[in-house]
């Protein structure tokens, strides 16, 4: 159960003790979300539905046509969000048009890839797109059809440069550093598969080739939008919004766009920002157009600092952190370091963010990864301050942002994976199953082998969060349980053989995406990210082989793979 702020009474935790909800936490909570207001009603309706109005309406679509009085919905209105407008008065309800669900996941293999871990003789010191285009060559030669890769989300354009790709600026713009340059790297950003990225010497060097770029550039973009206008300040007064000026602390868009105008270098660098931005979106066309269907990643949230939390701070709990309570993988509890959207701000605002961060995820991919997507039902809520096991859930109204997603998704023609791993409340996956959205299997979680698995989940064996194959094998990462599930399926003891066992495993399951992690077809020890720890190089470690070395194995998919 939860209150009128959608703060949960306590939760049970994986064993099934029930952990109650404290008065100091809820209190909080409570001040920091306001009084829930309600006055700008929204309805959901499934498309091809039709439904009786209580009063006479005009109905207004989202481009503009208004087709006069009705009485009833049509189960032929398109998709969108529009506007019925009462003829006697009273407020204006927002109509969302959305299908029952989204499309259904390919029956498919291929790769996930942390993109910056990629690396070839003519990478500027850390993985790009140019590079993730070899890797996409690759798989489709092999027969595969899909690349997941890390999320592609923008950090700050500051020193020193966010390594986690999981804790972005904004979710709604791309991160220049994957921009690929055909030109040979300077030689301090020549690869070697030893050493450890270092974002902030890569940002210093593709930053001064992209601005001697942008000089020549004839036709700049149009009106940057607010996340460059974001760098652009950033760029002046640091990564931090809330010490900036007063007069561009809020995200008033008039007041700013009335700075860059009487600014011309300020303006001048919004425009640099937006352009990088077309790059990007040229090279990720440039890999779709290899043949595969590029998965996307989308974050749980962003960083207080960085653009997002800058536009959207008057919807956001800004004293307030997401993560996770207390479980036997962190026996501590997480805490993530970002900021929740309240949930009846974020309705009172149409949810408007949530639409532009869907849409702007879906752009250039074919389908969509949500990490965490419990988040859509429920947050894990921390108290600045306080220790994660304090936290308490707070509920979100997941069947209108569900609804959203699959609205979005169809019209980018995309398929969406949730994240499922970890606690999950009862009804979430099979909530997820009706709205298409396919589970996750990873084989270092599962009890079962791949071949008892579901149809509709995407299948691995890891996840960038869990040790690789190598890692496990070799006794420096992993658990008895985790090598033990390995043993029961190789054939052999060498890593080269328990790792072509698993795959071959994996790739024969009934599970329709089937994706094979570049760190263990690379065979290295080491995993991408140890959450929760700063004692390990995350988000900085490159693959042992560049990718024009990496070996797929043949699998081309049957039309009766089941």
């Amino acid at each position: 159960m939860h209150d009128e702020w959608g703060i949960t009474d306590g939760f049970f935790d994986v064993g099934g003790s029930w952990h109650p909800t404290s008065d100091v936490t809820r209190d909080r909570l409570r001040e920091s979300m306001g009084t829930p207001i309600s006055d700008h009603p929204m309805w959901f309706v499934i498309q091809g539905d039709s439904h009786h109005l209580w009063d006479p309406c005009h109905l207004v679509l989202e481009n503009g046509d208004d087709l006069g009085e009705i009485t009833w919905l049509a189960p032929d209105l398109p998709l969108g969000y529009h506007d019925l407008v009462p003829v006697n008065g009273g407020p204006t309800t927002r109509l969302v048009i959305h299908p029952q669900a989204c499309l259904p996941i390919p029956d498919t293999w291929g790769v996930s890839s942390q993109i910056y871990a990629l690396w070839s003789n003519r990478s500027w010191g850390i993985g790009d797109l140019a590079d993730l285009a070899t890797i996409a060559e690759s798989v489709v030669s092999a027969g595969g059809r899909a690349v997941l890769v890390s999320p592609l989300h923008q950090p700050s354009p500051s020193m020193p440069q966010e390594a986690s790709p999981y804790y972005p600026s904004s979710r709604r713009a791309w991160n220049p550093l994957l921009i690929g340059f055909d030109d040979v790297p300077p030689d301090v950003l020549r690869c070697s598969p030893g050493e450890l990225i270092d974002r902030d010497e890569v940002w210093r060097a593709k930053r001064a080739k992209l601005e001697a770029m942008y000089a020549d550039v004839a036709e700049p973009p149009p009106l940057p939008t607010m996340v460059s206008i974001w760098n652009a300040l950033c760029d002046e007064h640091g990564p931090q919004w809330r010490q900036w000026p007063e007069d561009i602390r809020a995200a008033n868009r008039e007041a700013v766009l009335a700075k860059l105008a009487g600014n011309e270098p300020l303006a001048r660098r919004a425009v640099f920002h937006e352009w990088c931005q077309q790059l990007v979106a040229d090279q990720l066309a440039a890999v779709a157009a290899t043949g595969v269907s590029v998965i996307g990643d989308l974050a749980v949230g962003f960083s207080p600092g960085g653009a997002d939390a800058w536009e959207y701070a008057d919807l956001l709990a800004l004293d307030m952190r997401m993560g996770a309570p207390p479980d036997p993988f962190n026996l501590d509890g997480q805490e993530w370091g970002l900021p929740p959207f309240v949930p009846w701000r974020l309705r009172q605002a149409r949810y408007e963010p949530f639409i532009e961060t869907i849409r702007a995820a879906l752009r250039g991919v074919g389908g969509l990864r949500i990490d965490h997507v419990m988040g859509l039902f429920r947050q894990f809520w921390i108290p600045e301050g306080m220790a994660p096991a304090t936290g308490a859930y707070v509920h979100f109204d997941s069947d209108e942002l569900l609804a959203i997603v699959c609205l979005e998704a169809t019209r980018a023609g995309a398929f969406v994976v949730g994240e499922d791993l970890g606690t999950v409340a009862p009804g979430v996956r099979e909530r997820l199953a009706t709205c298409g959205i396919a589970g996750t299997k990873v084989l270092l979680f599962e009890p079962d082998p791949p071949s008892g698995w579901p149809e509709n989940a995407l299948a691995t064996v890891t996840t960038h969060d869990l040790p690789t194959i190598a890692g496990v094998l070799g006794g420096t990462d992993g658990d008895a349980e985790q090598l033990s599930r390995l043993r029961e399926i190789a054939t052999g003891d060498d890593v080269e053989t328990v790792i072509d066992d698993v795959h071959h495993a994996l790739l024969d399951s009934p599970a329709r995406l089937r994706l094979l992690a570049m760190d263990d077809l690379c065979a290295t020890p080491d995993r991408p990210n140890h959450p929760g720890t700063n004692t390990q190089p995350n988000w900085r470690r490159r693959l042992p082989r560049p990718v024009d070395a990496v070996a797929l194995p043949h699998h081309p998919v049957h039309e009766d793979h089941r």
